[in-house]
């Protein structure tokens, strides 16, 4: 409908037409004006009589400069001078309309009316509507009074009042009564009008028509000048398209009202009736008149606007892939250089964003595909925060979260450079930012998971989420098993004291269980220590976590033998002090420091915690016994044997190991030189093990005051063991010289046959050997008389039968000692014998013949001996290089370093016998001799290595020598104690 101000214009044209014809003035300047006004008052002024003046063309040229200067001052100022000279404004119009009001009467016919109309203009530039509407209806009443021009004029006039208070019967009746006029200057108009009428009155197509009708007469445009009022045809051909979009269209309306339009009018026209059409959901009018648009060769603005349109239309239509490829047109038109600085690009950019939004907002619950892309495309192209972040609203409900992703991080990429920004800016950037964490957590996509995270702290470090993101950052990677990572921020997160303490807490709780994970006790007891530090509210469970750690580690070390970490971690936990730690666990790092310094052969520090364990209160017995048990094994190892005894007798031992408590003190005290029989006779009646009972009886036999006794008790133990029963044997025989054991021990073929049966009886022959030679050393010749110097030597001669006699015996025997000593012997006393006889006396009275003949004759007699002598000395000669090259006397010339060996005593006598042998064969050195010497220079040697074991006690090579020598010696409780000792530093200590 057409408005007030419409009207107002309206009735200035028509009076102007009307009033033109009354007075031309002429086009003069506000100064002209001036200076024709002053003359004009001042013969008004002169005149004396005012009819004079009045009925001159004088006061009609005075009230037409009054009115044109009124125009003048309100155009002033590009329009502000109707307030700014409201006041002279206001005075020259009443001036011009008091004028008119008195001159109008005495005016002509044709002259009459124009000057009314005139009135009435002014009146309603003056805001008196009132009145020139009087004005009006009075003409009307006397229409003869005025011109037909004038009439038809006013009946316009009169229209265009009853169609603006919406009268539109009473218009259309006035527009119809100036049409009829013939003299009506303003058919056109009145044409125009009517068809409004009938268009507000709903006959749309009546009114179609009307316009169609006038616009296909273009002289009804032109004016009385012969020049076409293009301005007023390009307005009715605009409202043509007002009424065509009202009405069903097709090609034909389109190309009449393309034809009918002025031809600057033309594509202007069809882009509002375009415009009109999509306004009023005739979207498929509005797409065929835009591509009519289309053909025309319009302006880079048309178009963008025209493409604005189409894709919006597209939008309204609800064509979504239509809209799609439409927004890329329109996004290419709004790339091109021509959108530089263009003000019709920006109204065009944001009516493409409208139309977006106007989508998202249909679809703000279940978004299409479609809009994600239509929002891609916009938001690729252009800056635009809002849309951005909509967009990843909308991704976010289709659960394109990596879609959603990128549009937050576009909204916070533009917001980020935004500075200062407002409340509202703020609040998106922030939501942004925490957008892009919860879809990137939604995507299930832990790689932009913690890009989310790290661009937040980036560019909000000191944002309300900053520390919750980067507790996060922290627990995406131990989700990731990421433990490493994970341990190393949690813990930095742990220290951050700018976090909330239920944070921190938190974080360290999984700093520690990241290290659980990768089972790093060493980095779970340095860092469980530094978050006990630096959270005091957590500081027991930390201390505990921490502890425990310590223990574990040490565990683990001796679990898998880590022999190389023994060292560093007996120091590093001895160290830590211990009166923090809770009984249990304090107990248990002194155990830990006794196993590690065992295993370490720290003596030192084994005897100090093993001390320390055993002053603990609530130790159990098996603590207390283990504790004990270093202690002892220290003393033992050093070799202080009686204080290995002293400590092992404070514990009694569980009965499943009395058996081996006994063997182990009856060892010891046999080392200490105690007597351990009451020990070794525990474990008799303790242990079944036979080989352990064997060397036990053989012990008790050794140590015993009545050894036969002892042989006889444990004689069943020992049978089992022919090494042991032999042992023993000899032992208590040469202890006792038991007659009656002896023969009992000969009986049997095994003992006989061994070194220690040979050695019992060549205990039996001695005697009988000896005293054989004691007898021939007591059978001295004498010449007192032949007769009784021939008894000796008969009786010599049968004590050297019986000698030769036990050597023949040897001989068979094959019994090297005894032919030795048998045949040395005998090989002496047959020189003595003949040593004795040559030294006989030669008989008193004897001539020299005589005495000649009697030395041949002794010589004669003497040969015998001394050729059996040195046979005798040569048989025993090769039989001493036989056994000295065969090594024969080796078991004997043991009991030269072993004096304690049993059967010693016995091979003391037939090593004597032997050495004497070995002299009268004229042998220098028989190597018996040589053995007693090597023998103190063993037990020298010995000596001095026992010091340095005590010194150091796992010093191999100087075990394996003692061991070595004290096998020499013949120290058997010594050797096995040292063979222990080895094969435990051979092969570590399970």
């Amino acid at each position: 409908m057409k408005t007030l101000p419409r009207l107002i214009l309206a009735f200035s044209v028509l009076s102007v037409l009307i009033t033109s014809n009354v007075v031309i003035a002429e086009k003069l300047d506000l100064a002209t004006h001036n200076s024709l006004i002053e003359k004009l008052e001042s013969v008004s002024q002169s005149n004396s009589k005012d009819s004079m003046f009045l009925e001159t063309n004088l006061a009609s040229r005075l009230a037409d400069l009054y009115a044109e200067r009124a125009r003048l001052l309100a155009a002033d100022h590009e329009g502000q001078g109707e307030k700014i000279h409201a006041k002279q404004i206001a005075e020259d119009r009443k001036k011009s309309i008091a004028i008119l009001t008195k001159i109008s009467n005495s005016l002509a016919k044709d002259k009459k009316g124009p000057a009314l109309m005139q009135t009435a203009h002014l009146y309603i530039l003056q805001g008196e509507n009132d009145k020139a509407l009087k004005i009006y209806q009075q003409i009307e009443k006397n229409k003869g009074q005025y011109d037909a021009k004038t009439n038809a004029v006013v009946e316009t006039q009169l229209g265009d009042v009853a169609f603006f208070k919406s009268d539109y019967d009473q218009a259309k009746l006035h527009f119809g009564k100036a049409l009829a006029a013939k003299e009506n200057p303003r058919r056109a108009y009145g044409q125009w009008r009517l068809a409004w009428t009938n268009y507000n009155q709903g006959q749309t197509q009546l009114a179609e028509k009307q316009l169609t009708d006038l616009l296909k007469n273009k002289n009804l445009f032109v004016g009385e000048s012969g020049v076409a009022d293009v301005s007023f045809q390009e307005d009715v051909s605009h409202d043509l398209a007002l009424f065509m979009a009202k009405n069903d269209i097709n090609k034909q309306s389109i190309q009449t009202l393309s034809t009918l339009s002025p031809e600057t009018a033309v594509k202007k026209n069809l882009i509002f009736l375009a415009t009109e059409l999509d306004r009023t959901s005739k979207k498929e009018s509005a797409l065929a008149v835009w591509k009519v648009v289309g053909a025309h060769e319009i302006s880079y603005e048309d178009h963008l606007d025209k493409q604005i349109q189409i894709t919006r239309i597209q939008y309204d239509l609800g064509h979504k892939d239509n809209l799609l490829i439409e927004i890329d047109r329109s996004i290419i038109l709004l790339k091109e250089k021509n959108c530089d600085k263009n003000e019709s690009c920006t109204v065009a950019r944001q009516n493409l964003r409208r139309v977006i939004t106007d989508w998202a907002k249909a679809e703000e619950r279940a978004p299409s595909a479609q809009l994600i892309s239509a929002f891609s495309k916009y938001t690729k192209n252009f800056d635009d925060y809002e849309m951005s972040y909509w967009a990843a609203q909308a991704a976010t409900l289709r659960k394109q979260y990596k879609d959603a992703y990128q549009f937050h991080i576009q909204t916070v990429s533009i917001l980020a450079s935004v500075k200062p920004k407002d409340a509202t800016q703020t609040k998106m950037f922030e939501g942004a930012l925490l957008g892009s964490i919860e879809v990137a957590e939604l995507s299930k996509d832990s790689n932009i998971r913690i890009e989310a995270y790290k661009r937040y702290l980036e560019v909000n470090p000191e944002g309300q989420k900053a520390s919750e993101v980067k507790y996060q950052i922290a627990h995406s990677y131990y989700e990731k098993n990421e433990y490493v990572n994970a341990s190393s921020e949690f813990r930095k997160l742990a220290a951050d004291k700018k976090m909330t303490l239920d944070l921190r807490e938190k974080a360290a709780d999984l700093s520690l269980d990241s290290e659980v994970m990768l089972k790093n006790e060493s980095a779970i007891e340095a860092h469980s220590l530094e978050l006990a530090a630096a959270l005091p509210s957590k500081k027991a469970e930390y201390l505990a976590i921490y502890r425990k750690s310590v223990l574990n580690q040490t565990a683990r070390i001796l679990n898998a033998k880590a022999e190389a970490n023994y060292q560093s971690e007996l120091q590093k936990i001895t160290a830590i002090s211990l009166a923090s730690f809770p009984h249990d666990q304090s107990k248990q790092m002194i155990k830990n420091r006794i196993e590690l310094s065992f295993r370490l052969k720290d003596i030192d520090s084994l005897s100090k915690n093993a001390q320390a364990l055993l002053a603990m209160p609530k130790i159990t017995f098996e603590e207390k016994k283990m504790a004990i048990g270093h202690l002892a094994w220290i003393a033992e190892i050093k070799m202080n044997f009686k204080e290995a005894i002293k400590l092992l007798a404070k514990v009694q031992p569980a009965n499943k190991e009395r058996a081996d408590y006994t063997l182990k003190m009856a060892t010891l005290k046999e080392l200490a030189q105690e007597n351990p029989t009451r020990d070794y006779e525990a474990f008799l009646s303790l242990s079944n093990d036979p080989k352990k009972r064997q060397f036990a009886a053989h012990q008790i036999v050794l140590n015993s005051n009545k050894p036969n006794v002892a042989f006889k008790k444990y004689e069943s133990i020992l049978a089992k063991n022919k090494s042991l029963y032999n042992s023993a044997g000899v032992y208590a025989f040469e202890k006792t010289k038991d007659q009656k054991l002896a023969k009992q021990l000969l009986t049997k073929p095994s003992f006989a046959k061994s070194t220690e049966g040979v050695l019992v009886q060549h205990a039996f022959a001695f005697p009988e050997f000896i005293k054989l030679r004691k007898e021939i050393a007591a059978t001295k010749l004498t010449a007192k008389s032949d007769a009784g110097l021939k008894k000796v030597l008969v009786q010599r001669n049968k004590q050297l039968k019986t000698m030769e006699t036990l050597a023949n015996k040897a001989i068979r025997a094959k019994d090297t000692s005894l032919q030795l000593i048998y045949l040395t012997s005998a090989a002496e006393q047959n020189n003595r014998l003949a040593q004795d006889i040559l030294s006989l006396p030669t008989p008193k009275g004897l001539k020299a013949n005589e005495k000649a003949q009697y030395q041949a004759q002794v010589q004669a007699m003497v040969e015998p001996y001394l050729v059996q002598a040195q046979a005798i000395e040569k048989k025993s000669n090769d039989i001493w290089k036989q056994a000295i090259a065969q090594n024969t006397f080796q078991e004997l010339t043991q009991c030269l370093l072993v004096q304690v060996k049993p059967g010693c005593q016995l091979a003391a006598t037939e090593m004597k016998l032997l050495s004497a042998s070995a002299r009268q064969t004229g042998l220098a050195n028989t190597g018996f001799e040589n053995l007693s010497e090597t023998r103190q220079k063993t037990l020298s040697e010995a000596q001095s290595l026992q010091k340095n074991i005590e010194a150091n006690p796992f010093n191999f090579n100087d075990l394996a020598k003692m061991k070595t020598l004290q096998i020499s010696l013949g120290r058997g409780p010594m050797v096995a104690y040292l063979d222990s000792r080895l094969n435990e530093l051979q092969r570590g200590r399970n």
